[in-house]
């Protein structure tokens, strides 16, 4: 159940006002935590992870004992809570559970949903280069353009596929702005992720690619790819996805600006921008309206309603040949 928090002060308020949905949202923080047991493949996958996001990631080099994401997730909200950041990567190793990767992420103070995600070791020993030769080529605070490829991500019943598609959108989206630069996509992010077996866990896939441009003799360069950086290969682990009540109310939007004017009644936008009032008035009342006198128009006693049409109809006749007359005698 969601905590309701009402404010008690005018402070309060104020801070409960820049907490409610925006439409357009800051970049959310992601932090990056040690568990108990951290080998040299976790601490890399991390420090991958911080690299790639700053300025909008913090990074503790001390190993938490506390934490344990499926069991309680007090000591990590706390944490979240308390440097502002809504997404937790959480790396820790045992004997039953090796090479765990963890990711949730944090709404109103609480844990939102959560994924595991299993470390396999690489095929290749150059996989994931030590940490001291680790290099990314790509400018801090780069936005990358990021590729999911595979069925998977697009089946809505594959629940854990969903939830990590939207956790790295969330994590590497940076902020948004409606122009981009060209020479600011540097580097491409790829997570490719395997058909789904009945004996075997989805595989999930992650690479990244340094873009190069060079010349073609056309107007538009030749775009080529350069694999940088470690491999990272996934298994699915456990998983604890969000309830329907909690995702309903964590995608929530901010008021858009004409909605603000339509809360204003009779007021709205055309399709030009301009503002267009509607007026109601009450009943009108014609029988006090003033017309035209006529002789011909007034009503005689004893004279039915047809009758008396027809016999305004003649004497309106009778006044117009009593006029020209008039006008031939005066001629």
């Amino acid at each position: 159940m969601l905590r309701e928090v009402k404010a008690k002060n005018p402070r309060t308020a104020r801070i409960l006002k820049a907490r409610e949905p925006q439409l357009i949202e800051a970049p959310k923080k992601t932090l990056l935590l040690h568990g108990t047991k951290c080998p040299q493949a976790l601490d890399t996958v991390l420090k991958t992870f911080h690299s790639l996001t700053k300025p909008n990631s913090v990074l503790f080099h001390k190993k938490n004992e506390n934490i344990h994401p499926f069991e309680n997730t007090e000591s990590m909200e706390f944490l979240a809570n308390k440097n502002e950041c809504g997404l937790v990567v959480f790396g820790s190793s045992n004997k039953k559970r090796p090479n765990c990767v963890t990711l949730a992420r944090i709404f109103n103070s609480q844990t939102l949903d959560m994924c595991e995600l299993v470390l396999l070791p690489p095929a290749d020993k150059t996989a994931i280069p030590p940490i001291n030769e680790l290099t990314m080529p790509v400018g801090l605070g780069m936005r990358p353009m990021m590729i999911f490829s595979g069925s998977p991500f697009e089946d809505p019943t594959s629940s854990a596929h969903v939830m990590l598609k939207s956790f790295f959108l969330d994590m590497f989206k940076g902020e948004e702005t409606n122009q981009i630069d060209v020479e600011g996509l540097q580097y491409v992010l790829m997570v490719g992720a395997e058909e789904a077996r009945d004996d075997l866990s989805p595989i999930v896939h992650l690479r990244w690619y340094k873009v190069i441009t060079k010349r073609s003799g056309h107007k538009l360069p030749r775009v080529e790819l350069e694999e940088v950086g470690p491999k990272f290969d996934f298994k699915i682990g456990r998983q604890r996805p969000a309830t329907p009540e909690a995702m309903k109310e964590a995608m929530k939007q901010g008021k858009r600006p004409n909605e603000e004017m339509r809360t204003k009644k009779n007021i709205t936008l055309d399709s030009m921008g301009d503002k267009i009032g509607r007026v109601h008035l009450g009943k009108q009342d014609l029988g006090g309206l003033q017309t035209r006198k006529m002789k011909g128009l007034k009503r005689r006693a004893g004279i039915d309603s047809d009758d008396e049409e027809d016999l305004e109809m003649m004497d309106v006749d009778e006044i117009l040949e009593d006029e020209g007359h008039k006008r031939a005698r005066t001629d």
